[in-house]
């Protein structure tokens, strides 16, 4: 034995915290290499991805008026609260108040027209019957009236045609949320018939959100609505679910990208760039130990297990699943309650004797 391995020994074992008896074997006698071991747990472990996200609303609705009309009245600004229902803008309405009271005078003329030529129609089939009258004349009595509904029908549209434009000359909120922008004035001559016509207001919910998550395409087989989701803003945790999935990788970022609703209950703003936290799989009860277990040898991952005698170890070649943590799932090769070797397993091969202790807190 060198006097240079002894040194590093020494070091090593009184580092490790363990008895100085190891260094005092003979020279002919089989070294017992220090190490401390773990226990393989069953535990539930996640698999999750880190992507980024941004933030935009749910509802945010760029009105247009649905008439021509000019502006006379404005009643919110930008960054104003709305209601939904609250009255935005007012139109003027003069024009439409006036086709209104046309067609109902229109409509009252012609159910007037009509009751006198029901009483003409009845009087001349009475007529009619003591042959006093030709049939003709009893025909152009039918026509008459048969126009006259006819017109009555026309008027009642042209009636609710006013009514329809001249409620759109109050321009209502459809919804709870904030005024994001205001494009007119008062004085504003608004005609939706006009490739130059402009929107009025966008008002944007600010309660329920969406948030656009870019994945790696390589994970795209892997994404499905109801996958887990940590949203992460600084310290500010939301949790939610994937709720859709959008059908093609997008151009400009090379992603498929998934969409996440979710109340407001952060007060974020749309437009935030945040990121996220997905859990592809979930797998509950798997044996588990801490990463530092496991070494790489030409044959693949093992895992050195002390045998029955408590002083010699087993090399066995692993599976490894999930890592979360610190942690790692094995899918084949352990069992929970197997004890297995931690610092000093990277020195191990297959037979060697070991003086185990146990790790009191196993590295993650």
């Amino acid at each position: 034995m060198t006097r240079t391995f002894l040194t590093a020994l020494f070091l090593f074992t009184t580092a490790m915290g363990l008895p100085l008896s190891v260094l005092a074997e003979g020279e002919g006698a089989a070294r017992a290499t220090p190490v401390t071991t773990v226990r393989v747990e069953a535990a539930d472990l996640r698999e999750v991805t880190h992507v980024r996200a941004s933030i935009e609303s749910v509802n945010a609705p760029t009105l247009h008026g649905k008439v021509a009309a000019e502006v006379v009245e404005i009643l919110v600004d930008e960054g104003d609260p709305v209601k939904r229902g609250q009255v935005l803008a007012r139109l003027d309405d003069e024009g439409f108040r006036l086709d209104k009271e046309a067609a109902e005078a229109d409509i009252a003329r012609l159910e007037a027209t009509l009751a006198n030529q029901l009483l003409t129609l009845e009087r001349d089939r009475k007529l009619f019957k003591k042959g006093l009258i030709p049939d003709d004349k009893l025909d152009a009595s039918r026509t008459a009236v048969k126009q006259t509904r006819a017109s009555i029908v026309h008027a009642k549209a042209l009636l609710k045609k006013a009514e329809y434009q001249l409620s759109h000359t109050v321009i209502e909120a459809p919804l709870d949320g904030i005024v994001q922008a205001r494009m007119v004035s008062v004085g504003d001559y608004i005609n939706p018939m006009s490739p130059a016509s402009k929107p009025l207001f966008q008002i944007v919910d600010t309660r329920h959100l969406r948030a656009r998550l870019y994945f790696p395409d390589i994970l795209a087989a892997r994404l499905r609505p109801g996958l887990p989701v940590t949203l992460i803003q600084g310290a500010d945790r939301v949790e939610t679910r994937i709720s859709q999935l959008l059908p093609m990788i997008d151009d400009a970022s090379l992603a498929k990208i998934a969409l996440a609703d979710f109340d407001n209950v952060r007060n974020w703003p749309p437009g935030l760039h945040i990121s996220a936290d997905v859990v592809l799989s979930e797998h509950h009860g798997v044996p588990a130990v801490p990463e530092g277990v496991l070494v790489r040898r030409p044959s693949g991952l093992v895992v050195y297990r002390l045998a029955a005698d408590g002083e010699t170890v087993r090399e066995v070649r692993v599976k490894v699943g999930i890592h979360e943590g610190g942690r790692v799932e094995i899918i084949d090769g352990l069992r929970p309650g197997d004890e297995v070797v931690l610092d000093g397993a990277a020195y191990l091969s297959d037979g060697v004797k070991v003086a185990p202790t146990t790790a009191t807190e196993p590295a993650r």
